[in-house]
């Protein structure tokens, strides 16, 4: 027997909304449960070599038994009904797999034994009204059961599977793809989702290849009962050939026409091709200066083969005002804030106003970026701050002023470099010394990052050079070249997020110069919670009494292990390790490594995870120096 399936996959997917308590919100007072007049039950649905797989899951998520459990029926009968109502969905779902001898079977157990269930559950349900039939019938005290037993049968593997152009396509058109090109491979098991697959992997191929207006006017599905098989065959009309027409962009108000045609990747006369309007809408998006993006053509190739394209656009609000506040244990609560024009003159200009303000740190800077400076992939960056900075270690007030280009060469890698100044002027705690320097120095660094989102990484890594040398031009004995590189990697155990694993280290050195020289606010100093958790601020390094002395190298390290207990919360035991050195080459002997440890919690918002870590040292040194823990409180995980 062979029977035509016209439709291989179609099943529901209901939503589930659910709601987390956090048990420390809890007064201690239990709600008592809600009375119901329906009939309370339980669902089970049970069968060989299905309890680890996705059809276990699919045939709940298409059961309304089970979706509305927390709304019982009020009889037997209805529930029946309900029960009944499951079964052409759930075989579906395994028609999807290719069990297409399968089948399902249910039966509704009392709370007494299952021995006596049917006999009882048969003289409850012979009624003609099931209304009347809640009625006269008082609802069980303890839930029923609902068992749905499935029975899978031989699974049915793909035979023949063809992939043709329609018979009325003219002559010269590009093939189709291979049927293993679409992933369709004989003998192997059948699955619809792999045959919707293999639909859009066909017309795919066109769409990357001059053809915007593919189509399969022909798919055939058949399984035969007697080989337990399914051929497949798909028929496909390319419609016309097709090359990018006129380019027209609507919708701007202050941003100039100019700026959104440099970033269009295709030119007029190239073949169509969907892969560059995906491109073009990704780019939009990432300038984050557009609301609306909508990319539409007359659906329909003009008489000279071009096709025009529109490019709908509505912009943001120009301007963004953001407030943040932090605090850790390091120096108390902190408060910062920004202010940024993302289109100052019309071509995506960025002028950005920021401010620090905290116990130890007075910063305001003024950051100005312009997008396609020399080509598309070129900003120019220019930057002035003013720092006021009392620390443990120094006390300097700072003024910077650099000019940098940043060049985009990848996606994922990009390079910079620039001039910059810095006049300061420093106190060193611990020699009580104050000097003031006047730096000229050339700021380099290299990027290289692969994380889809930087406040809640879950994968792929981060790898950066920061390195710049140095000369005093009013003591020509101030010289040196500085340099830290750092990376992080993350991998989750599952496609979620739900454990992720992230590691982080960083290494720095200082060259050319003696450490009683150096400026001391250019020393490393690791210790707080960008670094050695559990330290204070500064504080992971050597020390002069209660004084860090910062040093011409350092390391630092961490390992977290992030665990998601419901989608809004998360816990994270992680270890930091790491300390600074006072000469450039490491004396590993000499400075031991300090460990802090401590755990974390994630509260995770639609911008990014709230994070609250507390942290010790494992190893407090004599004299009071360290405190017996730390805490930070700020937006995103620590790295």
């Amino acid at each position: 027997m062979r029977i035509p399936l016209n439709n291989p996959f179609k099943s529901a997917f209901p939503g589930i909304l659910c709601l987390f308590l956090l048990p420390w919100l809890s007064l201690g007072a239990e709600t008592p449960p809600k009375k119901t007049d329906g009939i309370p039950y339980e669902v089970e649905i049970n069968g060989k070599n299905l309890e680890n797989s996705p059809i276990h899951k699919l045939l709940g998520e298409v059961s309304l038994a089970v979706q509305k459990k927390n709304d019982p029926p009020k009889s037997l009968a209805l529930l029946r009904r309900r029960c009944e109502g499951d079964l052409p969905e759930m075989q579906k779902v395994l028609r999807s797999f290719g069990y297409f001898r399968g089948t399902i079977t249910f039966k509704i157990l009392s709370p007494k034994s299952a021995k006596d269930a049917d006999a009882d559950h048969q003289s409850r349900t012979r009624v003609d009204n099931p209304e009347t039939d809640s009625s006269a019938i008082p609802p069980p005290v303890n839930p029923s059961t609902v068992h749905f037993e499935v029975a899978l049968g031989p699974r049915f593997t793909f035979s023949k599977i063809n992939v043709e152009l329609a018979p009325d396509t003219p002559k010269g058109v590009l093939p189709p793809p291979t049927p293993a090109e679409a992933a369709l491979v004989q003998n192997e098991p059948y699955t619809a989702s792999s045959v919707v697959k293999a639909g859009e992997t066909i017309l795919t191929r066109y769409k990357e290849n001059g053809y915007p207006f593919p189509k399969i006017s022909h798919r055939d599905v058949i399984a035969d009962f007697k080989t337990n098989q399914v051929e497949v065959s798909f028929q496909v009309s390319p419609g016309p050939y097709a090359r990018f027409g006129p380019t027209r962009v609507t919708g701007l108000t202050s941003l100039k026409e100019k700026y959104v045609y440099k970033l269009i990747p295709w030119k007029e006369g190239e073949p169509y091709d969907i892969r560059l309007i995906k491109s073009a809408r990704q780019t939009l998006f990432d300038t984050n200066l557009f609301g609306v993006i909508a990319f539409e053509n007359p659906e329909k190739v003009g008489a000279e083969g071009q096709l025009p394209m529109t490019v709908e656009l509505k912009e943001r609000a120009p301007r963004t005002v953001r407030l943040g506040l932090e605090y850790t244990t390091d120096y108390g609560p902190g408060i910062n804030g920004s202010w940024t024009h993302r289109n100052l003159f019309g071509m995506a200009e960025k002028l950005t106003a920021s401010a620090i303000l905290n116990s130890l740190t007075r910063t305001a800077a003024l950051r100005f970026e312009k997008p396609m400076f020399l080509n598309r992939d070129n900003t120019f960056i220019s930057q002035i701050s003013f720092n006021d900075d009392t620390t443990d270690a120094y006390n300097a007030v700072t003024g910077i002023a650099t000019a940098m280009l940043r060049q985009q060469f990848t996606k994922t890698f990009r390079a910079a470099g620039g001039l910059g100044f810095r006049i300061s002027r420093v106190k060193d705690n611990a020699t009580s010394e104050r000097n003031t320097y006047k730096l000229f120095y050339v700021p380099l660094s290299a990027d290289l990052d692969t994380r889809k989102n930087i406040l809640n990484p879950i994968q792929g890594y981060h790898l950066s050079l920061a390195m710049a040398p140095y000369q005093d031009i009013s003591q020509s004995d101030i010289r040196f070249f500085r340099y830290v590189l750092g990376g992080s990697t993350y991998y989750n155990f599952n496609r979620g997020d739900w454990i992720v694993v992230a590691v982080q280290a960083a290494f720095g050195q200082i060259f050319g110069i003696d450490h009683n020289k150096m400026p001391a606010d250019l020393r490393f100093y690791p210790g707080g919670g960008g670094s050695v958790r559990g330290y204070g601020y500064q504080m992971a390094g050597p020390l002069q009494g209660n004084t860090p002395l910062g040093g011409l190298s350092m390391l630092t390290g961490s390992l977290e292990l992030r665990f998601k207990v419901t989608e809004s919360i998360g816990i994270v035991p992680f270890v930091d390790a790491g300390t600074a050195y006072l000469d450039t080459v490491p004396d590993f002997s000499d400075q031991e490594m300090l460990y802090g440890a401590g755990l974390g919690l994630r509260y995770y918002t639609a911008i990014g995870p709230v994070r609250l870590d507390v942290a010790v040292p494992l190893k407090k040194r004599p004299g009071g120096v360290d405190s017996d823990y730390q805490i930070y409180v700020s937006i995103g995980q620590s790295f």
